[in-house]
């Protein structure tokens, strides 16, 4: 695991949701302890201070990151996991939630009783969409459509064949990123969760008194296509399918 704990001040976020000084205060405030308690080895005060603050309604990677951080220390993997998650959802591009991520899987893995084939492997269009940031996708769209334009004009002034190669090589990028910035859109619009108890009784409706399906384990990925009540029908990368409680599953 790569521990680097966050310890900016989340006051600025705080006010964004409440514009009362009095309440970014206190959101600070029980950061600041989550962040001590974690230093001092306390990993269930800790996570009891982020659960705290994310209450607040406080969208931060950094929050999401120590939450991760702290329940893995405490040996609660399926949170763990799901908050590495919303880590990655909220900046695609931290490297250390991504890794404590995969780490968090694997070890998951191990731990389960269960053996499911190609439980974690999304389709390879969600894998290749969600492994670009989607900044990244929408300027180097913007740069490979403006400059296939500006081959275009140049080509008015000058008959040149690197100019036409130019543009048809710039207009096949953006066509490209714009295929992939069109997966994010789709993606997004997808629901996803995260399996939270270590082991897990999938049914085959949404009732207890329904049959097992298979049995599943912490960390695990599942897309939401259902909803009856407080169940939840979900599915595995690998296409399985069964109903879970609602509450065991954290959205990411």
């Amino acid at each position: 695991m790569r521990t680097a704990l966050r310890t900016a001040a989340l006051a600025a976020l705080a006010l964004s949701i409440a514009p009362a000084t009095a309440r970014a205060d206190r959101v600070d405030e029980v950061w600041r302890r989550g962040n001590e308690a974690y230093l001092h080895g306390d990993y269930a005060g800790a996570v009891a201070a982020y659960e705290e603050v994310n209450r607040q309604g406080v969208a931060s990677a950094d929050l999401a990151f120590n939450l991760g951080d702290a329940y893995f220390r405490k040996g609660t993997l399926g949170p763990a996991i799901w908050s590495f998650e919303r880590a990655l959802a909220l900046d695609p591009g931290d490297e250390d939630a991504r890794y404590n991520l995969d780490k968090a899987r694997k070890l998951s893995a191990r731990r389960a009783h269960d053996r499911i084939e190609g439980d974690d492997k999304d389709p390879a269009w969600m894998r290749l969409v969600a492994g670009v940031a989607p900044s990244t996708t929408t300027w180097l769209f913007v740069a490979l459509y403006l400059g296939f334009f500006a081959a275009l004009i140049g080509r008015r002034w000058a008959r040149s064949e690197w100019l036409t190669a130019g543009a048809a090589v710039l207009a096949a990028g953006a066509l490209l990123t714009g295929v992939l910035l069109a997966g994010r859109v789709h993606l997004d619009r997808i629901p996803f969760g995260v399996l939270l108890p270590d082991e897990i009784a999938v049914k085959e409706g949404a009732d207890t008194n329904y049959r097992t399906s298979f049995d599943a384990h912490a960390g695990l990925r599942v897309r939401i296509v259902d909803q009856d009540q407080d169940w939840l029908r979900v599915r595995l990368a690998n296409g399985l399918e069964g109903w879970v409680r609602t509450q065991d599953v954290g959205r990411i």
